[in-house]
């Protein structure tokens, strides 16, 4: 966490003090992110190969579904980075600083199109599905906040469609980058579950 805040704030600074390539921090956040998600992946491994898990239901059940979701995610994303028109993929100051991939995407004007869509209702089943597996007060209500995918409220009250908020007019970079550290925030949700139910085995 200290690491990824650490990031954070090199992106904001690099952005200040190199105005030519405001947008190459993301590259060093995504690799993070995958770092983590790598090695939350491992524990997850050896949580389910103990003993208690081996046969627990509700434990296989959680990590079908987060891997079925997450292979979807990752196609999603391999689509928007394998882009035939990106000929220079190192270099996030150029067709990736761009917001025309996203839009046309994920929307039809303001509207969502077919992708953008699937893409809400993909992640709304995800959420269903899991949280009728948690027992655990605590993540229910984290997994509910994090993976929500209701209409959002601006600073000034403004109401705006999930996607219309979170992805639109944002150059690509920076939506993978976002996608990278779900796929990580999902995956320590699956960890802490698991966690919580070899405390409860």
């Amino acid at each position: 966490m200290r690491k990824i805040t650490f990031l954070l704030l090199l992106v904001i600074a690099s952005s200040c003090e190199h105005k030519s390539e405001p947008y190459s921090m993301y590259g060093l956040l995504i690799e993070e992110f995958v770092q983590s998600s790598e090695m939350l992946k491992t524990q997850i491994a050896e949580n389910l190969a103990n003993e208690k898990l081996t046969n627990n239901q509700l434990a296989h059940s959680y990590d079908s579904l987060t891997s079925e979701y997450l292979k979807y995610l990752d196609n999603i994303y391999s689509e928007l980075i394998n882009n035939p028109k990106i000929e220079q993929p190192s270099n996030y100051d150029g067709e990736f600083s761009k917001k025309e991939y996203i839009n046309e995407f994920f929307f039809d004007g303001e509207k969502y199109n077919q992708q953008g869509t699937e893409f809400i209702s993909k992640l709304e089943k995800y959420r269903t599905e899991i949280l009728k597996l948690i027992t655990d007060k605590n993540l229910a209500e984290r997994v509910n906040t994090v993976l929500n995918t209701d209409y959002v409220l601006n600073r000034e009250g403004k109401k705006f469609a999930y996607l219309n908020y979170m992805y639109k007019d944002l150059p690509l970079i920076s939506v993978l980058a976002h996608m990278k550290n779900r796929e990580k925030t999902i995956i320590e949700f699956e960890n802490d579950f698991l966690k919580n139910r070899l405390l409860n085995e």
